[in-house]
């Protein structure tokens, strides 16, 4: 009866399993990771074989492929494993079979290819249907004695035959070629050692099973790669000896190549080992990229010279480079040098477990016993059943015509013979088989003669083997033969070099990096250019190329040997050396800073300054937005110049952000300018060094607290004698004397100037008038252009008007003083360090101002008004000439003790003076020379 639908529904259903997903993902990850530790991916610690490269040896041991015999299409040996033990992909397969070829990967290859096996640039190898392979001489350790049953048999994956699951393998192959392998939870990385050096360790070890692991460590001194190269640091490689797990360093190895006219003379260096696994090609090209981009000078030129004598990379160097500091930086950045991860993990005993070298070489010793052990009794075994029947062969030529009579009484078939001899001459089975298919000229006496004598070799060869299982001593001796026929035959001088000595990390720039002056440009919007000095000269700033809507913010000419110094409206700084700045064209738009240093979306350069020594008596004063400011040492910046922005002031305020960053000598006051035309004057001493690059700061300005609405609009450091020139977005300009400015409280500002109705009092730069100032802006044609502002400091409007800028502007561009920071004075000599900073700093560079400042007090003379620009130039040169300044010496370092002609303050102060009383009869006796002129 035919069955309801609902019914074979319900039936269905009754036979529905239901499990938590977590435990089937669990048990089905947990077989696949078992299946792919065991039987893919990790060697076994007896062969040092995966499975598939097990399967490789045996199936071309099958076809006859020894060493002796003709190569074999790879395809064949490919398709033999996969139809008969490992029905994987072929290409996987092929790939196994490539690796056991290539010599620069294996201290011993274990097979021989012809055709294209790859090389050490990375390159694949030819497909497998046009090489050609065979087993290599050494690989016949690894398969010998399989016919005599030393090794157990599985079935394969059909049943349809049997294949070793573990291959004799009388050459320890896991020290002596690695292993390299990754599985679900596992990761092996066994590098290849000396096979003299491991037989020695396994000979120890076999004559002293209690050998420790630092007597094995002297044998075996580490790793021995095929490519050679130089393993630096002794205590590394015994610590991964002894734990199995470690790093270790390995370094090229090279020579210097000498002018043949002048051998002092170092004209290139030739690289001619390099570390295991890296791919030459890759390695060319990076030491290639390093030379292109002038990361470092003195490369001129990189030649692969590789050939079939061994590697060789020909780096040729400039005249006068330092071979020194390009070989040590090539090693730190490059795969010249290289750390590479032992990790000896291998499945002993079904479990994947960590070796180090005496348990390795225990597993290899314990699987080479065991192999020994089942051949000897295989022999004893054969030699037994040889004499058993060479006996009956013995005693049946003494009754040979007896036996002859039996056989013929017999009936014709083989059994009754056989019955008949084991029942009248009590034969064995084994013996009556063997006469019955003995043939009758056997009986002969010269045969009965060889009988008697392989009976006697039959019992020697017996009581050997029953020496040899039963006399512990005599089988060590049996093994440690067999080893050092091994070594004899194919131990190698060790390839790699084992040096103590260890690969210096710090590079010393300077040596690396040519000495030259540049042009820098980086403008508001992060981008920057670098440019020479002869293009700099050969062409007008009016072609300068800038993005729409950008200006320069920074322009100065830097040294190569440099550090620039990058302060973020974030409270990050971040520090690059010159050298790394790549050369930009006049034109182009130059490249973004975020190609060196990686900078939030939101994050803005305010502040760049160039270091030429950390040894500098200098301090950074930082203010933020709402008020907050810290003073920080120029020391604790030092050694920081990693290409990562970092924290110099941190903000509990979304709203807070850094104003600026400037430089102070703790002699100077702040000029902090508010949002509101109102300005504070207070000196920096409010502020102490010592205070951590990440903290926030204090509250320098109290009021900001009491009114949310001001903010800092700008600040700079200032002394008594500057001119302080404000820039304001709308572009209006004015120009201030400090000596003017009242001095105000942390918390009362005092009003500078008074706001315009159309309110275009927005800062864009504030500075003080020195004489290197410049003042770049960006007209309506979207050129570049420099604006002379000295035109301020004539000004004769009043102190709370601003003057309008008296050209079209897109962007009314910036006041650029560019800031550097030189040598320091001994700490001793800080005090006279001040002195001179502050003073002979003002005399170098504000001479002319000063001369032009008593001019401007005294700018309602009629006669000074009616000078041109020529006369007035002249007429500060000469007050200029008259004004004698006392000598403040250089040498601060030098000897003290002659202290005449070293300034004071108060000596300095006293010709400050003299040079603000320069009275109107003094101007007006120069003003008629210049006209008598």
């Amino acid at each position: 009866m035919k069955k309801d639908r609902k019914e074979e529904i319900q039936e269905v259903t009754e036979n529905i399993i239901e499990k938590n997903m977590a435990d089937i993902m669990s048990d089905r990850f947990g077989r696949y990771s078992k299946y792919i530790i065991q039987q893919r991916a990790i060697p076994d610690a007896r062969d040092g074989l995966k499975p598939v490269q097990r399967r490789i040896l045996y199936s071309m041991w099958n076809l006859h492929l020894k060493n002796s015999e003709p190569f074999k299409k790879s395809a064949r040996i490919v398709g033999d494993v996969i139809g008969r033990y490992h029905p994987h992909g072929d290409i996987s397969i092929y790939e196994a079979l490539v690796r056991m070829a290539q010599d620069w990967k294996s201290n011993f290859p274990l097979i021989e290819m012809h055709g294209n096996k790859g090389s050490i640039d990375d390159d694949p190898a030819a497909a497998m249907r046009y090489t050609e392979s065979r087993l290599e001489k050494i690989s016949e350790l690894m398969l010998r004695d399989l016919d005599r049953k030393v090794v157990k048999m599985a079935p394969n994956f059909d049943d349809s035959e049997y294949e070793p699951i573990v291959l004799p393998a009388l050459f320890p192959n896991l020290l002596v070629n690695g292993a390299k392998g990754i599985a679900a939870g596992f990761a092996t990385e066994i590098p290849p050692h000396n096979l003299g050096e491991v037989i020695d360790a396994t000979i120890a070890l076999i004559k002293n099973p209690t050998i420790s692991i630092e007597e094995l460590s002297e044998i075996v001194k580490g790793p021995d790669f095929p490519t050679g190269a130089i393993i630096n640091g002794i205590n590394e490689i015994k610590k991964a000896l002894s734990s199995g797990q470690g790093r270790i360093t390995i370094s090229s190895k090279y020579h210097y190549v000498y002018d043949k006219k002048d051998e002092s003379k170092i004209i290139g260096i030739e690289i001619i080992e390099i570390p295991f696994g890296v791919v030459k090609s890759k390695l060319v090209s990076d030491i290639d990229a390093i030379a292109i981009d002038k990361k470092i000078s003195g490369i001129k030129e990189v030649l692969d010279q590789t050939d079939r004598n061994g590697i060789s990379i020909f780096i040729q160097l400039e005249d006068g480079a330092n071979a020194d500091a390009i070989i040590a930086y090539l090693m730190n950045k490059t795969e010249l040098s290289i750390s590479y991860s032992y990790n000896m993990v291998a499945i002993d005993n079904n479990r994947p477990v960590i070796l180090n070298l005496y348990s390795a070489l225990i597993a290899y010793l314990s699987h080479l016993k065991e192999v020994n052990i089942n051949g000897i009794n295989y022999d004893l075994k054969k030699f037994k059943l040889r004499l058993e029947i060479v006996e009956g062969f013995i005693k049946v030529a003494e009754i040979s015509d007896e036996v002859i009579h039996l056989i013929k009484e017999s009936d014709n078939s083989k059994k009754g013979v056989i019955l008949a001899l084991m029942n009248k001459f009590k034969f064995s089975e084994l013996q009556a088989t063997a006469i019955a298919e003995l043939r009758l000229y056997k009986l002969s006496r010269m045969d009965q003669i060889e009988f008697q004598e392989e009976k006697k070799n039959l019992e020697i060869q017996i009581e050997n083997c029953n020496k040899l299982l039963n006399d512990k001593w005599e089988f060590n001796q049996y093994l440690i033969k067999q080893l050092l026929e091994i070594k004899n035959q194919y131990s190698k001088p060790r390839l790699t070099e084992i040096s103590d000595q260890k690969i210096d990390k710090e590079i010393d720039h300077k040596l690396l990096t040519k000495n030259e002056d540049f042009y820098l440009y980086i403008t508001k919007d992060g981008y920057y250019k670098k440019i020479s000095l002869k293009v700099y000269t050969s062409n007008e700033l009016s072609t300068f190329k800038l993005k729409e809507e950008d200006n320069v913010f920074y322009f100065d000419k830097v040294n190569s040997l440099s550090k620039i110094l990058f302060f973020t409206n974030l409270g990050n700084y971040f520090i690059i050396d010159c050298h790394l700045f790549k050369d930009c064209n006049w034109k182009d738009l130059g490249q973004h800073i975020s190609s060196i240093v990686a900078l939030e979306s939101s994050e803005k350069i305010i502040r760049v300054i160039e270091i030429t020594s950390f040894n500098s008596y200098a301090n950074f004063i930082l203010i933020s937005k709402l008020g907050y400011a810290k003073k920080i040492n120029l020391r604790d910046f030092e050694n920081k110049s990693s290409l990562k922005t970092k924290t110099c002031m941190s903000f509990k305020d979304d709203n807070d952000e850094l104003i600026d960053a400037q430089i102070s000598n703790d002699e100077k006051m702040l000029f902090i300018l508010l949002n509101n035309g109102m300005y504070h004057l207070v000196s920096e001493n409010e502020l102490k060094v010592g205070i951590s690059l990440k903290a926030r700061g204090i509250r320098l300005l109290l009021n900001l607290y009491k009114h949310p609405q001001l903010q800092v609009s700008g600040f700079i450091t200032v002394s008594k004698y500057n001119n302080i020139i404000y820039l304001t977005q709308g572009g209006y300009i004015k120009c201030w004397d400090t000596s003017k400015l009242e001095l105000t409280t942390r918390n009362t500002p005092k009003m500078l100037f008074t706001p315009l109705k159309n309110n275009i009092l927005g800062l864009q730069s504030l500075a003080v008038t020195l004489s290197n100032l410049k003042m770049l802006y960006t007209d309506n044609n979207g050129n570049l252009a420099e604006y002379d502002w000295k035109f301020i400091l004539k000004d004769k409007t009043k102190e709370s008007k601003l003057l309008k800028l008296d050209y079209s502007f897109t962007n009314p561009g910036y006041f650029i003083t560019p800031i550097k920071i030189n040598e320091l004075i001994e700490a001793d000599e800080i005090e006279q360090e001040k002195i001179r900073q502050e003073y002979q700093g003002y005399i170098d560079k504000n001479i002319e101002l000063t001369a032009e400042h008593a001019l401007i007090k005294k700018s309602y003379n009629q006669d000074i008004q009616h000078l041109n620009n020529e006369e007035q130039e002249e007429l500060f040169q000469i007050s200029t000439e008259d004004i004698e300044l006392p000598n403040v010496s250089n040498n601060v370092n030098g000897n003290q003790k002659d202290k005449k002609n070293i300034a004071t303050k108060e000596s300095v102060s006293q010709k400050i003076q003299e040079i603000e009383k320069i009275d109107l009869e003094t101007i007006m006796q120069k003003i008629k020379q210049i006209k008598k002129k």
